[in-house]
């Protein structure tokens, strides 16, 4: 044999036998996507804890940014000018919420009340924040600025309004989208990925 002839007949059994090799992968391939109970994912060592530690901090910032906000809304305070009706209430009873509360963070005192209005008639208000323990049986100049949920809202002409903090309060909320969003969804994703395990 030529020179040229033994070469070109090692070049056939190197490729042959790159061929065969290759059939030999994709049948083990084929065998392991038949049997699925077999394939193992393989996770990081700690991904679950890190997972978990993360979607934590995400939860506890978000809510943070919603109750800082809810806070400085309910610090802006409201009108007196905006009033539609003016009276004068009696502090019946007030009582002290906080330090983290439906209304923000920080203590706020709900206090109830009798209100005789300047054009006549008179309402029982329950659960109103202008008023604080210190006015207890006096008779405090208020003003209905209009419902809100299940009772009236109502205005002091001694409380003057912050709206810049009420502004502030609602970037503040727009802030808490950024980790809110993120929360969400992952949450989401790890409570569905458990449904179909």
């Amino acid at each position: 044999m030529e020179p040229w002839e033994d070469r070109l007949a090692s070049r056939r059994a190197e490729i042959k036998a790159e061929m065969e090799e290759l059939d030999r992968q994709d049948a083990e391939r084929a065998a392991a996507a038949a049997d699925v109970g077999s394939a193992v994912v393989r996770r990081p060592k700690g991904g679950s804890l890190r997972g978990a530690v993360t979607m934590i901090a995400l939860i506890g910032i978000t809510l943070g940014l919603i109750g800082l906000a809810v806070t400085l809304s309910r610090m802006a305070g409201r009108d007196f000018a905006d009033a539609e009706r003016a009276g004068t209430a009696t502090v019946a009873s007030c009582e002290e919420h906080g330090p983290i509360s439906n209304r923000g963070f920080g203590y706020w005192t709900s206090c109830t009340a009798t209100v005789n209005w300047d054009g006549g008639g008179s309402e029982y208000v329950f659960g109103s924040d202008v008023f604080t323990s210190a006015d207890i049986g006096a008779t405090v100049r208020v003003g209905d600025t209009g419902q809100h949920r299940t009772g009236i809202e109502l205005a002091r002409p001694d409380q003057p309004e912050r709206p810049w903090l009420r502004w502030i309060g609602i970037a503040v909320g727009l802030l808490a989208l950024i980790p809110g969003l993120p929360t969400v969804l992952l949450l989401k994703e790890m409570l569905s990925f458990r449904r179909r395990r």
